[in-house]
Parts: structure tokens; sequence; C-alpha cells
């Protein structure tokens, strides 16, 4: 982690002197502070490896860097640096050489800060990046770091507008923008420079996913190459600084993939821990129509063709919601929806008891080389490929309703305005679940229209942009608990399909490579022949997480009507939570559970309680 703080004045409202990372990071590491003009630099050594760096150029400058750099031979090259040159260096040098365009040619996952001699402040996100970087502009100073809980260690108030919440629950965080939960706290964008002077910030967006390039090869088995290579490459600079690697592993196409390529790298004699949440026997809802609930016998049969493969099956026994919530909150400064599950909680735990020093994960494999391709529904109706259509809409698993009822609901409804959608989808399929925020609250706030603007009416994507605003969506907020779960746990999490390349490529490529004559992943299966056993490779069932939810939260019962109780009597988050309508739902709590009671009832309900343990951490209440 990295922070850093600069003073123009003589009357600061910060105090530098105070700049930490705080108990949730020492215990993990060295902090090392250094100095530059008016400056102070502070950044955390984990006790593994060395994520975060600090330089001092020859100009004067210093630069602290969070992250890493996956071509830093190419750019120490084209610097004359020398080869082992730390990232902090080979970014302010870079930066210093090239100016803008050093973020282009760096190929990484980073949050910077480079300080020159001048006292100018300039921070630094990478597109499609973990690693978030906050700051506040405060009476003649300005302070920035990986976390938020640096800012207020150095004497900023957490003050949260209570509209927050609200979103919060509505899951709308992806909508803010440079905003954050704090009042008076700013994060800097992904792909974007901030640059700060004598109390006024400057942002530059020098990225934009949706400019790139259409990617066209001469033939078919060129994508599958190309999609190999780039996916080679992203493992290989993922195992550069593992000891002792861990892959979070299911029984899909995506984690075994990235696990068969970092397998096939691993040196002789070196092995490979996976971790793979599985419910448990009893309890479980119904299993839906072209759908799975473990992914126990897939992955017993992937690790029978690599011997090098240690499996571990962990079912999360005792588990359940409010698991290490506070914990969560305490150590991000942040409270999201993510917050309500806890299927990973287990294969996390499990993972840093192993003594993993790096978690993988194949997270964004479903927006990269595992895609399904489902703005095809759309396309192929747009583009009078009635053909390709049909192929599509006849092999779609588990749908069984007649042919005009499918061409309705994924190629026609969806060129409709939204209100049109809305309407026949609430008509045919019933009221949307809604988060419990009162009906002023919402309607003041306009949550509705804003949920169904990111999120969709209840559909797929409609179209290769929407697409791409989805998947850069999923990397715009939520670092800081990134943040925090590597804090908690003790490793370093690196999502493998999250590399840049790798992502450019799968998000220009045609459409065909994603759907062929029926078949979706149409990429992913042909990357997988050789490599995943062929049930696995030509299963066209979805896994389901969590499917034994009822059976963990049920016993939870009075902790949840407990919660509400406390939400009653807080006259801020009572005004926002619609405290009646949750106890009506906790006193008609299922008798069995099904996927629908899920989304309408528990995690509504769990979500109201985030956002009220959040509001009291905020507030400093118990």
């Amino acid at each position: 982690m990295i922070a850093a703080g600069i003073v123009w004045g003589d009357n600061p409202r910060l105090d530098l002197s105070r700049l930490s990372f705080g108990d949730a990071a020492a215990a993990r590491g060295e902090e090392t502070r250094s100095h530059v003009g008016n400056a102070t630099i502070l950044v955390r050594h984990p006790p593994r490896l060395g994520h975060g760096q600090t330089a001092r150029l020859p100009s004067g400058a210093t630069v602290a860097f969070h992250g890493w750099i996956d071509n830093a031979a190419q750019i120490a090259r084209d610097l004359s640096l020398p080869p082992q040159s730390d990232n902090a260096t080979l970014y302010g040098t870079a930066v210093e050489a090239w100016g803008l365009a050093a973020e282009r040619r760096i190929i990484g996952d980073y949050a910077a800060i480079l300080i020159p001699a001048d006292g100018v402040m300039r921070l630094s996100r990478a597109p499609w990046s973990k690693h978030g970087l906050f700051y506040t502009l405060q009476q003649d100073c300005a302070v920035a770091a990986s976390v938020p809980r640096v800012l207020f260690g150095v004497g900023l108030e957490r003050r949260v507008d209570p509209a927050r919440y609200a979103e919060m629950m509505y899951g709308l965080a992806p909508q803010w923008g440079a905003q954050t939960y704090f009042d008076g706290i700013s994060q800097v964008e992904q792909g974007s420079i901030v640059t700060i002077e004598n109390g006024s910030a400057q942002k530059v967006q020098w990225y934009d996913p949706h400019a790139l390039p259409q990617t066209r090869l001469a033939r078919d088995d060129d994508y599958v190459e190309q999609a190999n290579a780039l996916l080679s490459d992203a493992v290989r600079h993922a195992l550069r600084p593992a000891i002792k690697p861990g892959i979070l592993l299911s029984g899909g196409l995506d984690s075994p993939l990235v696990a068969a390529e970092i397998l096939h790298q691993l040196p002789s004699g070196h092995r490979l821990k996976s971790f793979t949440f599985e419910p448990m026997a009893d309890g479980n809802e119904p299993v839906l129509p072209a759908h799975f609930h473990s992914d126990r016998p897939a992955v017993e049969a992937f690790a029978a063709m690599y011997p090098a493969l240690d499996t571990q099956f962990v079912d999360n026994r005792g588990i359940a919601f409010g698991r290490m919530l506070d914990d969560t909150i305490r150590t991000s400064d942040a409270a999201y929806p993510s917050l309500v599950s806890t299927e990973f909680r287990g294969p996390w735990q499990a993972a840093s008891d192993a003594g993993c020093d790096w978690l993988f994960s194949a997270d964004m494999g479903n927006q990269t080389f595992s895609c399904e391709g489902n703005w095809a529904f759309v396309e192929f109706l747009r583009t009078g490929q009635f053909g390709k259509l049909m192929h599509l809409l006849r092999a779609v698993p588990g749908d069984d309703r007649p042919m005009w009822r499918r061409f309705a609901a994924r190629s026609l409804l969806p060129n409709l305005p939204a209100a049109i959608r809305s309407a026949i989808r609430t008509l045919v399929h019933g009221e949307m679940a809604r988060p419990l925020v009162r009906k002023d609250v919402r309607e003041r706030l306009d949550l509705d229209a804003r949920y169904r603007a990111q999120y969709g009416e209840r559909e797929w994507v409609r179209t290769r942009h929407e697409f791409i605003e989805d998947a850069w969506s999923m990397t715009t907020a939520g670092t800081e608990m990134t943040a925090a779960l590597e804090d908690l746990y003790g490793f370093q999490l690196r999502t493998i399909p999250q590399y840049r390349p790798l992502i450019e490529f799968c998000l220009t490529i045609p459409t065909d490579q994603y759907v062929r004559r029926g078949e979706q992943r149409y990429l992913a299966r042909r990357m997988a022949i050789g490599r995943l056993p062929e049930e696995q490779r030509t299963n066209r069932r979805y896994g389901r997480h969590g499917v034994d939810w009822f059976a963990r939260e049920t016993p939870r019962l009075p902790f949840m009507r407990e919660e509400l109780e406390r939400i009653a009597d807080d006259p801020v988050m009572n005004g926002i939570i619609d405290v009646d309508r949750a106890i009506d739902m906790l006193d008609n709590w299922p008798d069995s559970p099904d996927y629908r009671t899920k989304l309408e009832v528990f995690m509504p309900l769990a979500a109201a309680v985030v956002a009220a343990r959040f509001a009291r951490y905020v507030d400093g209440r118990n």
C-alpha cells in the first residue's frame, strides 16, 4: 500500500505526522516514511513480497508505486535502465521520459503517486486495475492513499451523505465515478491521472474502453492461438513473484483453463493448491434447469488429469452471513453488496491457512475468453442474420418456452424503449425484487431508474457497447474491499484474466468467435481442447454458488431480527430502510428454499443489515 501527503501553506488542516496505515496493516508488514520537499511519503511493505515500493529519481522526484508492471523488462530496455530496476523506478522514469504516453506503454495493474521536486502531486491508476487510490484536499494540504483509513488517521472526519447508504443497497457504486462513500474523499478513476497543485485538482481520463480498435485475424484458429498466447502471458507474469500460489477453482470453463496453464508453467516438482466451495449436503435449493450445484465432480475429474494439483473442498460449515462483517468494514472503510455473500470466506481462509502468498482467480473470465456473447440475440436480429439467430434460440440451455417467446424475450423485447420493456417484464414475471429502501427515498433519489440504467431490465446485455461498459464497471469501484481481504487473510489477490492485453483482445474480436452454430462460449471451448475433460469442456450447464443459503441463514433469524430492531431505533437509517417491510419479510420467512426467495427475501434483508452496520461504524456507534 502507498500513501502521501503534501502541504502548501502554514496552517494545514491535516496532520501529516500521523500518516499511517493503522493497526490492520501493522501486523502484516513494515511501514517506511520518507520526505521530499513539503511532502511526506508512506509505503507499506508486506511480509512476503514488496508490493508497495518507493523510489527517488535523479531529478529529485519521489515515486510511490502499488501493484505490478507486467512488461517491466521491455520498459527497462526502452529506458536503458538495468533489468533489475524496481517498479517504482521504472514507472517514475517512464513518466519523466514519455509523459502521458508512459501510461499507454506500461502494461500492469497499479496505482502510483509521483511528487516532483516542485511539489506537484500526480496520482494515477491503470485501466482494469484492482489497485485503488483515494485523495482529499483540505485547507492547504492534500493526502492520497490506497485505502481511506489513512485519510481519517491524519484528521479527516468520517462523514457520509445518507443517500449513499440507499445507493449502496442498490449496488450503484459504479455510477459514482470519482465520488466515494465519504464527503471530502475522491477516488482516482481507472485509466486516469489526477494532478494536484496548490489546492486544486485536474483530471485527465486518458483511457476509453469503447475506443479500442476492432481485432480481425485471418483464420478462426488464429483467435484461439492468440487467446491462448495472451492467457499464457498473463499466467507467466502472475507466477513470477509467487512462491506458494493457490487458485480458486470451479467446475466451469474459465478457472480450470487458468489452472491448466498455471500447471503447465509450474517448474518441475512444484505443486498448485486449489480451493473449491462445496455446498452442504442438506437444505439446498431445488436444482434449476440447466444448472448444477456442486463443482466437486468436475474439479475431481480435472484434477485426475493434473497430478501436480492439490485440491481442497470447503463446505463453509459454521459460516453464515455476518461472518467477519465488522472486521471487513473496519479494514476497508466501505460496504458493498458483495458483503452479503459468504461463499468464498471458507476458501479464502483455507488458502490463508495453507500459507499461500498469492491467490489467483478467474474472475472476469466471463468478460474475456469465456464470454458467452449474449448480445448476439439482439445483434443477429438487427443485422439480419436470422439463420444464426434461430440456431442460437434453439440451443439455449434450460429454456423450454415456445420459440416465439424465446424470440420475443431475447431478441425483440430488448429493442423496445426501457419503459415498455419494464412494463412487459413486470406483467410476465411480477415486480422486480427491490432493496429495502423506503418508497419516498427511492423516488427522491430515482433509485429504480438508476438501477435499471446500470443493470438492465432483468435481461442480458443488449449490445457490445453495453457488454464493454459492464466489464469496465466491474473494476471501477470496490478496490478498498480487495485491499481489506488481502489485509485480513494475508495473501495477495490476482485475477488472471484481468490482464490488459487479454481484455482488449477479447473485447474487440467478432461476435462469431463467442457464438457459432448456436454454441456459446465458442472461444473458451476451443481453448479447452485437450486441457479439460471432454465432459467438462462441452458442458452447457451453469454452476450455482450459495445454494445452501437457507440451511445457513435460517438459524440466524434471531440475529437478523435484532439487527432490524437496532435499525428501527436509528433515526437516520430508519428514515432510509423500510423496517416494517423488513420485519414482515422476516416474519414470513419461507419453510423451504428456492432461488427467487433468496433474491426477494434474504438478499434485501442482508443488504439492509450491511448498510446499517456500516452507518454505525461511520458514526462511531457499537
